[in-house]
């Protein structure tokens, strides 16, 4: 499979929210009628707020984001691929954090206002720079967070294994963030045994690290599901060669011993 879309998002030749549609028009024909739906909707918000600017068209545009169009977190404790691809967040008005920034982020940007999204442990957040200070939003509910409260999530999410430091809030670039929204996506589509496009996903982050060995290990897992042994073989010994000390290589390695061992028939 190619993705001539994601193959050169080192140097940011699309923009990211350009590169989320492709990805959701792969798995759903229908894509495009949500995506025009809401670029209507975010079209005329930023009309309504053109007399405002800074921080007050900031909160507006929060306000219409999560109150009138009524977007939020995803109900469900596992969350499933309909919760993370864009189209169906717009459909569905739930979502991941990091599907909720990517819409937040482009709504903002019709009305005029820059958000970036910030790597942030747990889920990411997004940076407004306003009059030589920074705010955060909340992407869940679109809580304003300053300086204190930022530090205190992180403090509470890394339970102090990290050190905190401010050069860690600077905007993700291009390859993070869709590494993370794919990774999300892959697991959602394997956790709903929908193997055939958890492989479309793995596909996707390849095209991304060609030869990341985690995500050829999951592409190994997948192919076995999908009954290609052969291939998840193959998938299996190149995990297991290139990182003989993780944790999982010891149990694939005697999964690969079992497979090898003569198969005896009784009659």
């Amino acid at each position: 499979m190619r993705f001539s879309y994601l193959e050169h998002i080192a140097h940011e030749m699309l923009p990211t929210i350009e590169i989320v549609w492709e990805i959701s028009r792969t798995f759903h024909s229908d894509s495009d009628q949500y995506v025009s739906d809401y670029y209507q909707l975010i079209r005329e918000m930023a009309e309504r707020h053109e007399s405002l600017d800074g921080m007050d068209k900031l909160q507006a545009v929060i306000q219409d984001f999560y109150f009138e169009l009524g977007f939020s977190d995803a109900p469900e404790p596992v969350v499933g691929a309909q919760r993370i691809l864009l189209d169906r967040v717009i459909s569905y008005r739930t979502g991941l954090p990091i599907s909720l920034a990517l819409l937040l982020q482009e709504t903002a940007a019709y009305a005029g206002i820059q958000l970036e999204l910030v790597d942030f442990p747990g889920y990411p957040l997004l940076r407004f720079d306003h009059e030589q200070e920074s705010y955060f939003v909340d992407p869940l509910h679109g809580e304003l967070l300053e300086d204190k409260q930022v530090q205190e999530r992180f403090e509470d999410v890394t339970e102090d294994a990290l050190e905190f430091s401010w050069d860690m809030f600077e905007a993700a670039d291009q390859k993070t963030v869709l590494v993370r929204y794919l990774t999300e996506l892959k697991h959602a589509m394997i956790h709903d045994q929908e193997f055939a496009n958890a492989l479309t996903a793995v596909h996707m982050l390849l095209a991304i690290m060609p030869d990341d060995p985690y995500e050829i290990r999951d592409r190994g897992y997948v192919l076995e599901e999908l009954d290609c042994k052969q291939a998840a073989v193959d998938d299996y010994q190149y995990f297991v060669e290139q990182c003989p000390d993780d944790p999982s290589a010891q149990m694939l390695r005697l999964q690969l011993e079992t497979w090898a061992a003569p198969q005896h028939v009784l009659h």
